[in-house]
């Protein structure tokens, strides 16, 4: 919108035909008032820019404090436990198959996996138990290649032994955390003795 004082200005132009030139004349108008003018309307373009490049940003910011609202609204968490007994080896993951809770839909228990919907403190437990048949368990929790904690429960003959570990951790969205065996042949027993759960303490924005 063109200000009120450049629209006096521009109404006080006249135009009149100079006698011999048929060149059109601005009575009253200075090249100053021109280019005054011509500078105020740069200014006000420039500033109408600015305004748009705010609404947008706010724009932008409406919908991440959105969606961290609806994300705020969900709880987050799981608890798998090992149906059968299974024995796993170097570096492979223990693949838990009954989900009792999976909030989030982090768990994906085809892989044995819990991938972080969002960032936060998570606290995350495992329960073991051996088999009683000479195996023992050695796993690590894990964030991807970070070893965020490890359990060890020896195994006696004819004998169970549990073996559990709680941490804390920090996750970043899509962090993926898993069991896996440090050693060869590490034997647990099923029938939901054995669990692996996690549950979001507190979100944590950017």
């Amino acid at each position: 919108m063109i200000p009120l004082f450049m629209f006096s200005l521009l109404c006080t132009v006249s135009c009149s035909k100079e006698r011999g030139t048929g060149g059109c004349l601005l009575d009253g108008v200075s090249d100053g008032d021109i280019n005054a003018v011509r500078l105020r309307l740069a200014e006000e373009r420039e500033r109408r820019l600015l305004l748009e490049n705010d609404v947008l940003l706010l724009t932008l910011r409406y919908a991440q404090l959105h969606r961290l609202f609806d994300q705020a609204k969900s709880p987050v968490g799981f608890l798998a436990k090992l149906s059968n007994h299974t024995t796993i080896h170097t570096g492979e993951v223990l693949i838990l198959d009954k989900v009792d809770i999976n909030e989030g839909n982090g768990y994906n228990p085809a892989l044995g996996v819990f991938r972080a919907p969002v960032k936060g403190m998570y606290l995350f437990s495992v329960t073991a138990m051996t088999r009683g048949d000479g195996l023992s368990v050695d796993i690590s929790l894990k964030n991807g290649d970070i070893e965020l904690a490890r359990l060890y429960s020896g195994d006696i003959a004819s004998g169970r032994m549990v073996g559990a570990v709680s941490v804390p951790a920090i996750l970043s969205e899509n962090d993926n955390i898993f069991i896996k065996a440090r050693v060869m042949r590490t034997g647990f027993f099923g029938n939901h003795y054995t669990s692996f759960s996690g549950v979001l303490l507190q979100r944590m924005t950017e």
